[in-house]
């Protein structure tokens, strides 16, 4: 009986650290994933502010290309599935599916060219998205290129890159007082 006691210690003895090891490693184990998901890790862009700012601008310049052109379709891919803004057109918030109703009413008369020329005034990224804000001439003009009608809006666009597709997440638009601002 007393070689059962004896080795039932020595079993114990060697078991004993190995229990603790695992116990500490289990421990630790937690207190690492604890640790990791109570950071919130922030995606660092892999091009500069001055380069992701630029990007933006050539999305907003495409964004009037298909005005322009009257592509309402392609125009629509660059809006988030989640957007909601402040159009220029109506007095409410519009999500992605009204975002493009405006742009067929600006060529409705076929005596008239519409046309428009950007003023960018700012821009500013942030981690992962970019604030646009700039000014835009509408123009109409006849058949011997006479301006006969300009208007003026300011416009600002929050873009995200996404699966490397730049997407507008929200926005707004308004006519510009010009007798107010003269900028």
């Amino acid at each position: 009986m007393s070689q059962k006691i004896t080795d039932m210690k020595k079993s114990k003895s060697i078991l004993l650290p190995f229990l603790a090891l695992f116990v500490s490693l289990s421990i630790s184990s937690c207190d690492e994933n604890t640790k990791n998901s109570s950071k919130t890790e922030t995606p660092v862009p892999a091009i500069s502010k001055s380069e992701m700012e630029n990007e933006a601008w050539r999305m907003e310049e495409l964004y009037w290309e298909y005005v322009q052109n009257i592509d309402t379709v392609t125009y629509k891919t660059l809006w988030h599935e989640d957007f909601v803004g402040y159009p220029g057109f109506g007095d409410g918030v519009s999500n992605k599916t009204k975002i493009g109703a405006w742009i067929p009413d600006l060529h409705k008369d076929p005596d008239l060219k519409y046309s428009y020329k950007l003023h960018k005034k700012a821009s500013n990224a942030i981690e992962d998205v970019v604030m646009v804000f700039y000014d835009t001439d509408y123009f109409w003009t006849n058949k011997e290129n006479q301006v006969l009608r300009k208007e003026t809006y300011k416009f600002t666009h929050t873009w995200k890159k996404l699966d490397d597709q730049w997407v507008i997440l929200g926005g707004m638009a308004a006519p510009k007082n010009q007798e107010v601002l003269n900028d």
